[in-house]
């Protein structure tokens, strides 16, 4: 260590040369890799997805502010229906974002439910093509609880999508302004990587287990009479969703396990019979996928 400190510092005889050769190799070396930016640079080049990142952590917030609402500046009720105001203003930026020529004319909302609806291809008008169906079916989601009883499941699936989607933009922005090799930095992409499988999993089991509660309401005074039919047709968009499957997967695996119950010996055949028909029953309402 001693050795080396010297030999860098000393600047006579060929010691001098050879430090300023590898003075000029690591300058060079340094010249190669891109400049870190500022975080002003970095927003100002990624402001939609900057602003996306801030109503997510909005969600967030206002969703902690509703579990524990102790340390919540706002009341019980207010930060739930926050949460959901946050989700959807964060579905309807990226929805705006990626559709060409967004507006609210009655062409365009067509358009918008026929390519929600998973009918695209006999849709004529390419120009309002939608390239991200799941904001618009997120989009539905959010404003129908708005019109509800606060329902704490109902904020796993938005508070999931937003923790995911802003840890994926924080770990981009510090990598892009040169502190991507912090260590909590690197913990926070590699967790991000591995448990956003599983985050898709819970948030499709979420979905569906909200079914029963969703129908609950409508007798008890705390939904509107349309909300279990809007839920379904919700459902049944992630179902034929094109870009995230994990809603199907996760019928096929409770399918799955449902049929072991009733092929096992010891099922009842009145069990038995039940699981065979609702399963008939709930294939036939599922809808067509499209490639």
């Amino acid at each position: 260590m001693v050795e080396i400190r010297e030999e860098s510092t000393e600047r006579h005889d060929g010691s001098g040369a050879s430090s300023s050769g590898a003075g000029h190799s690591g300058d060079s070396g340094s010249r190669n890799l891109p400049a870190a930016k500022s975080y002003s640079q970095f927003v100002s080049e990624n402001m939609s997805s900057s602003i996306l990142c801030f109503t997510r952590l909005l969600t967030l917030y206002f969703a902690f502010s509703f579990v524990f609402p102790i340390f919540s500046v706002v009341s019980y009720e207010s930060a739930y229906y926050k949460t959901l105001a946050a989700a959807a203003a964060t579905y309807l930026l990226r929805l705006k974002d990626r559709v060409t020529n967004f507006t609210f004319s009655r062409e365009f909302l067509m358009s918008l439910v026929i390519e929600a609806s998973v009918l695209s291809l006999f849709c004529r008008r390419k120009t309002y093509r939608i390239p991200d169906t799941d904001s618009f079916h997120y989009f539905i989601y959010s404003t129908l609880f708005m019109m509800s009883a606060p329902v704490t499941m109902a904020l796993l699936p938005l508070v999931l999508y937003a923790a995911l989607q802003a840890a994926s933009f924080l770990v981009k922005m510090f990598a892009e302004t040169g502190h991507g090799g912090n260590a909590w930095v690197l913990k926070l992409d590699h967790f991000t990587r591995m448990q956003t499988q599983n985050c898709l999993g819970i948030i499709a089991c979420a979905e569906i287990f909200l079914v029963p509660i969703v129908i609950s309401m409508l007798f008890m005074g705390k939904g509107s009479l349309l909300m279990p039919f809007i839920y379904y047709r919700f459902l049944t968009l992630r179902y034929a969703s094109r870009r995230n499957p994990s809603t199907r997967q996760a019928f096929f695996q409770m399918r799955c396990s449902l049929e072991q119950v009733a092929s096992s010996p010891s099922c009842p055949a009145l069990i038995r019979n039940m699981i065979h028909k609702s399963i008939a029953l709930l294939s036939s309402w599922a809808p067509p996928v499209m490639g």
